[in-house]
């Protein structure tokens, strides 16, 4: 496919190999469209909602005096503070959305039938968890 010198590249150097193998060569079914996009979607931005997390968890100050002072400095003092709170506020509702279009689309195309019912399952028990972890988050900041 590619002429003489490519294929005797891939054959020599096993990064090309696997490089072509997982990129060009992939099999793929031929019902693919873009709802399969979803669940990598979700991955990005659940890594986005942690990196985010975990930065603004770095300046911020659990205590009921110097809570409202901590985010203050977050978005006036950090370097872009104010885009990583705004980045993770929003993201945590691309997110859910995300999740949601990902189960629709495992929904559409029966993904729940007999060969992956048990990755169905977990993936459901995940969903409840997710739920669960927002809902104790609201629920614990609405009572501070």
């Amino acid at each position: 496919m590619f002429g003489k010198r490519f294929s005797r590249l891939k054959k020599e150097s096993m990064l090309v190999d696997i490089a072509y193998n997982m990129g060009i060569s992939y099999s793929a079914p031929s019902g693919l469209s873009y709802m399969w996009n979803f669940g990598s979607l979700a991955l990005l931005s659940l890594v986005v909602q942690i990196f985010t997390g975990v930065m603004l968890a770095l300046f911020y100050t659990g205590h009921a005096d110097l809570a409202f002072d901590s985010v203050e400095h977050i978005m006036r003092d950090i370097n872009y503070g104010w885009f990583l709170r705004y980045t993770h506020a929003n993201g945590a509702s691309l997110f859910f959305a995300v999740v949601y279009l990902h189960i629709f689309r495992g929904l559409y195309f029966g993904s729940y039938y007999m060969p992956r019912n048990k990755l169905w399952v977990s993936g459901v028990f995940i969903l409840f968890v997710m739920i669960g972890t927002a809902f104790m988050v609201m629920y614990y900041r609405g009572v501070k």
